[in-house]
């Protein structure tokens, strides 16, 4: 911590909120309201803090030692380096095994290959990379997407993808309600920070070509094929002839299982997309996607639960 400062710990909203406000009742219900009432003052008060007062690294919980717009230290930026797996050359799940041929496929790939061309991500889902994910999605510290959004242009830049012709940047969108209840969409920001990164005109950035018409439930514990129906029809292209005969390249954070990936290729593909290709900053491989799956949906149902309290 540097001298003569202050210390600043990056709290629980409910390290915020003052001790009366448990007056109005015990359990769950009285502090999720207690969370969500507070909330905002709470994102405010971080947001502040990070850029003016130290604090303790998030990923190793080590004190900060220089000001930072994120809660997390040099040396853990620093470790986010990409995955040095043999991956599917299509889906770029891990093979387990080594191979001299210039393609190689998954078991899924051979099967049924995926409506998108191939998929791109900058490291595994785990370690310093899945903590600084949490930040953005569900801790609502924004300029965590400009160092994810770094990571993924320096996949795109050293792919050969869009070298003949510029490609559309599409990230995958949020329905309306999760979007409100986030505040924004945490593809999106990643998508923009990497295509200021990479700069020049390979890579032209469209977030409102592709729009999601309607809420889907939870992947949780559903089959493959129920995962498949949970989001079909559920994006709509907005612009079919912005798209026509155009490169595209969709844009996520996480690749878990692929579902959602490959219905947003799909509806592209029928809209005439000449070449598509999926980038997202981190990578779930099948063997540990069940997992994140319940991970994931206990988070966004808490965070749920938080904008119900609020509105009383």
């Amino acid at each position: 911590m540097l001298p003569g400062t202050w210390r600043v710990v990056f709290s629980s909203s409910g390290d915020l909120a003052p001790e009366r406000a448990a007056v109005r009742g015990s359990g769950l219900r009285s502090r999720l309201w207690t969370e969500a009432a507070w909330r905002p003052l709470r994102i405010a008060i971080d947001s502040i803090a990070a850029v003016v007062l130290p604090s303790d690294c998030r990923i190793c919980n080590r004190a900060l030692v220089q000001l930072s717009r994120i809660p997390v230290c040099t040396e853990c930026l620093n470790s986010l380096t990409p995955a040095d797996v043999t991956a599917c050359s299509v889906c770029g799940e891990a093979l387990g095994f080594r191979s001299s041929g210039s393609e190689t496929l998954c078991g899924v790939c051979r099967r049924a290959h995926p409506r998108f061309d191939f998929a791109l991500s900058f490291g595994s889902y785990d370690g310093a990379l899945r903590r600084l994910v949490h930040l953005l999605k569900y801790e609502q510290f924004r300029p965590a997407a400009n160092v994810l959004g770094a990571k993924l242009a320096e996949v795109l830049r050293r792919s050969e993808f869009a070298a003949d012709r510029p490609a559309l940047v599409i990230p995958v969108p949020l329905h309306p309600s999760k979007r409100r209840q986030r505040g924004f969409n945490q593809s999106e920001l990643i998508a923009r920070r990497a295509v200021q990164n990479l700069g020049g005109s390979r890579f032209e950035l469209h977030p409102g070509n592709l729009r999601r018409g309607r809420a889907t439930l939870s992947q949780t514990g559903l089959t493959s094929h129920q995962r498949r129906e949970n989001v079909r029809g559920a994006f709509i292209v907005t612009a079919p002839a912005r798209v026509k005969d155009r490169n595209v390249v969709i844009i996520d954070d996480v690749y878990t299982t692929g579902t959602t990936l490959n219905e947003c290729a799909r509806v592209l593909r029928a809209a005439g997309a000449r070449q598509i290709a999926v980038a997202t900053v981190a990578r779930v491989y099948r063997a540990v996607a069940e997992i994140v799956l319940h991970e994931v949906s206990n988070q966004e149902r808490h965070a749920a639960a938080l904008v119900e309290a609020a509105a009383g």
